[in-house]
Order: C-alpha cells, then sequence, then structure tokens
C-alpha cells in the first residue's frame, strides 16, 4: 500500500493552484477598486483606488512568485513555473490601468 500524503504531485500542484489563485483575487481586487472609484456614487475616490492597487500589486507579485524559488526539473515543477510566471505577467497587466488612466471618465 502507497502513503499518498507523501505524493511529490502536491508542492507543484500546490505551486500551480496558489499563482492561479492569487492572480484571480488580485484581479477582483483591482477591477473592484476601481469600479467603486468609477461608479456614479463614487464609494471611495479614485486616489484612494490608486493606493488600493499599489498595495495590492506587490504584495500579489511576491505571493504569487513564491513557487519559483523552488528546484526541480519534473514536468509538474517545469508546469508550475510556467504557470506562475503567466500569473506574475497577468498580475502586472492587471494593474496597468493604474498607468494608463488618469481618472474616471
Amino acid at each position: 500500500m502507497t502513503d499518498l500524503t507523501a505524493a511529490p504531485i502536491a508542492p507543484g500542484l500546490r505551486d500551480v493552484l496558489r499563482a492561479l489563485v492569487i492572480w484571480t483575487l488580485h484581479f477582483i481586487v483591482v477591477y473592484g477598486a476601481f469600479s467603486a472609484a468609477c461608479a456614479e456614487r463614487e464609494v471611495i475616490s479614485y486616489p484612494a483606488s490608486v493606493v488600493v492597487v499599489a498595495v495590492a500589486t506587490p504584495v500579489a507579485i511576491v505571493a504569487a512568485g513564491w513557487g519559483l524559488l523552488r528546484r526541480g526539473d519534473a514536468p509538474l515543477r517545469i508546469a508550475a513555473r510556467v504557470a506562475i510566471t503567466i500569473s506574475v505577467l497577468a498580475i502586472l497587466f492587471n494593474a496597468s490601468p493604474v498607468l494608463l488612466l488618469d481618472g474616471c471618465r
């Protein structure tokens, strides 16, 4: 009988899922912040939404990219590195409205 708790698939899969979940949460934070700032009732100010995104982006990049520190050449490790890289780039693109927009229109 094999011990399923010590399966080598768990760390790679965990890194893939962590990066994708953090990317998703960052997208929700950015979209929510700008939606709240640019809504008709203006729940928060536009500069406050910029601050929220400016604080959330580096935190999300570090949290999502943490799995890149693990070494290995197993297929799941390679897939984890690719998923983490894509997630970090997507987080940067999520934050790009802060650089591209100068306010709500």
